[in-house]
């Protein structure tokens, strides 16, 4: 998982100062489109391309204690799949049954959030870590369990095979792939790490 930047200054969220509302059935289509522009369309934690017709998404708040609470801001909120969200939900219950602070989980707008979350190359997953942040972090998003590791391992061995194939660079092949078809993009950090690209700069803005 790629740390996820968030322009407190420029966003249209800090400048319109959009809150999220937080009365049952309330409209926050407006906060939840420009949370996802800015994310280029794809899902905060798992890493996937969301379709806004086809993909079930919702705005998520990092720190559900602080959700509809004066101290609920731009920096707790983040578009993610539906399904991504639920089994965050879950995860949520848990950690508040063993005592688990928040104040204890990294947070993945941190400056240094990709330094600390490290990622190893040929294994498709992350460093395990004595930081009892960066810790909690990989068993609350669960990003280390088999499945995931494997649908990394199967994304990007399918494409280094591509880029064999067509004997291009890994650059050239996804700046292709982007232009041909954004949704065959997946788990950007694996793709930067094992490719040694600037995925992120090379997905284009969204009008």
């Amino acid at each position: 998982m790629k740390k996820i930047k968030k322009d407190s200054n420029n966003s249209k969220i800090i400048t319109d100062v959009l809150q999220y509302n937080c009365k049952k059935g309330a409209n926050n289509s407006v906060l939840g489109s420009i949370l996802l522009k800015e994310q280029k369309s794809f899902c905060a934690y798992s890493e996937e391309f969301i379709d806004p017709i086809s993909d079930a998404n919702d705005i998520e708040h990092f720190n559900p204690d602080l959700k509809c609470s004066d101290d609920d801001s731009y920096s707790n909120w983040f578009k993610v799949k539906n399904k991504v969200n639920f089994r965050k939900r879950l995860k949520e219950l848990e950690f508040k049954k063993n005592n688990i602070s928040f104040d204890d989980i990294l947070h993945p707008c941190e400056n240094d959030f990709e330094e600390k979350l490290k990622y190893i190359i040929g294994e498709y997953r992350f460093e395990e870590s004595s930081n009892i942040k960066v810790k909690n972090f990989i068993d609350f998003l669960e990003l280390n369990i088999p499945e995931k590791i494997e649908q990394r391992r199967n994304f990007i061995v399918r494409k280094r095979k591509e880029i064999e194939k067509f004997g291009v660079s890994p650059e050239d092949f996804f700046s292709i792939l982007l232009e041909d078809d954004i949704r065959q993009i997946s788990y950007l950090r694996a793709i930067q790490e094992e490719f040694g690209i600037d995925i992120w700069n090379m997905i284009p803005e969204i009008e």
